[in-house]
């Protein structure tokens, strides 16, 4: 999976295996839509085949020199539904909190009774309202600092008024 490269030890192109045979060849590519690693006879038959013929490869030397670019160029897969099997859940109830896919909005989450919109707005809506929080935020932390400045400075203010008075008797 992806969390190879991801890890802080990137593996040497000698330690990634084949992950669609079991002859345990070293892997020559990386399929970025099936999150495979493949030999170069697989990578031959995954070329070959109709279903694959979309699927772009990368070298798997490019991914240990630069594992960023599994990150960078894979899709976001959305996960299937669990009553829908292949419906990807692709949208988000904000009634339910939960992520459905289109056929769960004509049974169980119809639009008289719940809002949705799809995952890729709420990401941006949300996004947008962290970007408000965080800006507030600061905003308070600021005035928390002055705040204590000027605390401080009251103490330190009386500190030496107490001072003053100690040395006058």
């Amino acid at each position: 999976s992806r969390l190879r490269f991801v890890r802080l030890e990137v593996p040497t192109v000698s330690e990634i295996i084949c992950d669609s045979c079991e002859e345990g060849l070293p892997a020559v590519t990386w399929c970025m839509e099936c999150e495979n690693s493949l030999c170069n006879d697989c990578n031959y038959a995954h070329k070959r085949m109709n279903a694959f013929k979309s699927h772009v490869t990368v070298a798997v030397e490019e991914l240990t020199k630069n594992p960023s670019l599994i990150l960078s160029s894979a899709p976001e897969k959305a996960e299937a539904c669990k009553s829908h099997s292949k419906q990807p859940l692709d949208l988000y109830c904000r009634t339910c909190s939960n992520l459905i896919c289109r056929d769960c909005t004509l049974k169980d989450h119809p639009r008289e009774t719940h809002d949705f919109a799809f995952v890729g707005e709420v990401v941006d809506e949300e996004r947008e309202k962290i970007k408000e929080v965080t800006a507030s935020l600061k905003g308070l932390i600021e005035r928390m600092r002055t705040g204590v400045k000027r605390i401080e400075e009251c103490e330190e203010e009386v500190d030496m008024r107490s001072e003053e008075r100690r040395l006058k008797k």
